[in-house]
């Protein structure tokens, strides 16, 4: 007999696929982390170098591929919240048990702002972990200066960015397309390659798994193009030729989807696809391939308008007079503003139930952490209350993967932190070993969250240490704290709390249910008559298809974070995931339906149309459980035979059957 560890913890230490190193984004961490601390060292100002490396470090650690304009604003939020706490945190310094009273507060405040977006949550973690830095040594004469170095660590971080985008400002849009390019080249030579002699569960073919990457592909490219559509004024000629291109992608998408093509033609679509891709992500000139001649297919014709897209052969000539056009209405053409549709706005900023629950986690486990290190004693300053922040983080995933693999990757990091401490000498080879880990660390947190911390714990362990004469043997202290901040956060920030994920899971998968639902209405959408309007029915059809898709893949990210979970969480996961794919093929369905509706060939009658709809309505109250059992079959057998809806009956069938045992 050999023993075989269960399903959750393998998941639990699996690292994340190899992608390409992020170059770019390691060199610009090495500098910006080491530059501030050797000229801090070379004038004699160890200390204040320190809060300079910390800001720069804390805003150039993870890796990004949003558009750099959302990068920079995103330092303009994270910064002034980050410098807020700096200064609460020294201001509440040196009350005793006020202090951690005011601590308290300012965590609750902290995480009541991560219910408001992504930036604001990476702002809401710096400013609690600066205020607790802050409140941990003596009060500063001027207990502003310390948060003015760090904004000006994270001014010299934004200016490294600045320079990486003067040299590629389309880096992050390009590499996201050709991603999206070559999963699509994927996708297309495995539709020409035979289907498997075994192919096992119907769920898991080839065909099905390359699909889901085009799926997380293009939702990644969507997703940059919706956020910068949302920050801008008006639409703008970029963002009018990004949209373009991501809707011939999603055409070229649907065509595969539908089937049909040669094997010939899919294989010569994928090394299209491919040549494309590379010419994208290196910057090059339009690839050669055909001129579109000896096409007449849909793929080779989609093929041919994104070249055109992406390589347009003259430059862009408007008439006179349509540039306010393209950047949006003036001031005097705007409506006025709607002050009703604006309180409305106002009222949707109120945290939500889950967002105040977060918060109370987080405020318990500090108290219990300043606890702790009251009465525990010794030198151990803000080391406990800090991994608290760093692995309770309201919204970055599992709490007890973070805890568990914080504390894996810190026992490794403390390793190398003290061998690097004890044989290395102070100085510039010491500031060379932080250049290295600072290299290293980027790569490591694409492998997973332990890797990350294991080259970023003597990172911060050597910058706390530059500016200390002598050696001080902070490593095994420090691994001390962290197996008991982590052992807080476990305790008293996941298991003392309900964990039945089932709740969860319910409200994703409906969510996702009536996002297809909205994509069937779409879909069964009569044509318009005027060709000229087709443009319009299209882009409307894959906008709702990408909604459906996405929040399909939200549930499916749910999912597989709780893998990783300890029963009962990881085998509701698990036993949730058939349903999910099938909710995916069923969009697939629905997809071809569409096509050959907006061609023409199908004529759909608008009273079956509505029976499905019903059907998608059953799926989506009984998951929230407001509804009754799900029928086994949501279409009756000989209500509506029409051969358009075959495909789809079939697999919505087939989901409220493996529905059955979840409801």
């Amino acid at each position: 007999m050999h023993y075989k560890p269960a399903n959750w913890l393998v998941n639990l230490t699996r690292l994340n696929p190899k992608t390409s190193w992020p170059w770019r984004h390691s060199i610009r961490l090495a500098v910006a982390v080491t530059f501030p601390m050797l000229v801090g060292l070379l004038v004699g100002q160890a200390e204040p170098a320190i809060m300079v490396s910390l800001g720069a470090l804390l805003n150039s650690v993870k890796v990004q591929t949003e558009a750099y304009r959302l990068r920079f604003r995103n330092f303009l939020i994270v910064v002034p919240i980050a410098m807020l706490g700096y200064m609460l945190g020294a201001l509440a310094s040196g009350y005793g048990p006020l202090t951690f009273g005011l601590l308290i507060f300012v965590s609750m405040l902290s995480g009541l702002i991560s219910g408001y977006g992504a930036a604001f949550s990476t702002a809401a973690m710096q400013m609690l972990m600066l205020a607790v830095i802050a409140a941990a040594g003596h009060p500063a004469a001027s207990f502003w200066q310390p948060a003015v170095l760090f904004a000006a660590g994270a001014a010299f971080a934004a200016l490294l960015l600045a320079v990486e985008a003067v040299f590629d400002r389309h880096h992050p849009e390009r590499m996201a397309l050709a991603q999206l390019l070559r999963s699509l080249a994927h996708l297309a030579r495995t539709a020409a390659s035979p289907p498997p002699a075994s192919p096992g569960h119907a769920l898991a073919t080839p065909f099905e798994q390359q699909r889901r990457h085009v799926t997380d592909a293009m939702m990644k490219a969507y997703s940059g193009l919706l956020e910068t559509r949302l920050r801008s004024e008006g639409r703008t000629p970029d963002g009018d030729d990004r949209a373009a291109i991501l809707s011939t992608t999603g055409m070229i998408f649907s065509a595969l989807l539908a089937g049909g093509s040669p094997p010939a033609e899919l294989r010569a679509v994928g090394q299209r696809l491919d040549a494309i891709a590379t010419a994208v992500a290196k910057g090059r000139a339009r690839p050669s391939g055909p001129d579109g001649s000896s096409g007449g297919t849909r793929l080779s014709d989609g093929l041919d308008r994104l070249v055109e897209e992406i390589w347009p052969d003259t430059a862009r000539s408007d008439p006179p007079g349509t540039s306010n056009a393209r950047r949006g209405r003036t001031a005097a053409q705007r409506p006025p503003i709607d002050w009703r549709s604006q309180l409305g706005q106002i009222g949707r900023l109120a945290p939500g139930r889950d967002v105040i629950v977060s918060a109370l986690k987080l405020s318990l486990c500090l108290a219990v952490a300043f606890a702790a290190q009251s009465l525990l004693g010794g030198v151990r300053s803000y080391w406990i209350p800090l991994c608290v922040v760093i692995v309770l983080k309201p919204d970055f995933g599992s709490v007890f993967v973070r805890a568990v693999q914080r504390s894996i990757g810190t026992i490794l990091g403390v390793a190398i932190g003290v061998v690097i401490l004890t044989f290395v000498p102070k100085g510039i080879w010491l500031l060379a070993s932080m250049a290295v880990l600072g290299v290293l660390v980027p790569g490591a947190g694409q492998r997973g969250y332990a890797m990350q911390c294991a080259f970023l714990t003597p990172l911060v362990l050597i910058l706390i240490d530059m500016p200390v004469p002598g050696t001080v043997d902070f490593g095994p202290q420090r691994l001390v704290d962290t197996l008991i901040g982590s052992g807080i956060v476990l305790v008293f920030g996941y298991l003392i709390w309900p964990r039945d994920p089932a709740p969860r899971i319910l409200g994703s998968f409906s969510r996702a249910m009536e996002a297809a639902g909205k994509f069937l209405r779409a879909a069964c959408t009569p044509p318009p008559a005027d060709a000229a309007q087709m443009p319009a029915a299209r882009l409307a059809v894959l906008g709702a298809s990408t909604a459906a898709y996405r929040s399909l893949s939200n549930v499916r990210a749910t999912l597989q974070r709780a893998l990783a979970e300890p029963p009962p969480a990881c085998r509701e996961a698990a036993a949730w995931f058939p349903a999910v794919v099938e909710a995916e093929r069923l969009c697939d369905r629905i997809t071809r339906l569409a096509e050959l509706n907006l061609a023409g060939a199908v004529t759909l009658d608008p009273a079956g149309v509505e029976r499905r709809l019903a059907g998608f309505e059953a799926l989506r109250t009984a998951a929230l459980g407001h509804g009754p059992k799900v029928p086994g079959d949501p279409v009756p057998p000989r209500a509506d035979r029409d051969p358009a809806f075959q495909d789809v009956d079939f697999e919505l069938a087939r989901l409220s059957q493996l529905m059955q045992p979840a409801t």
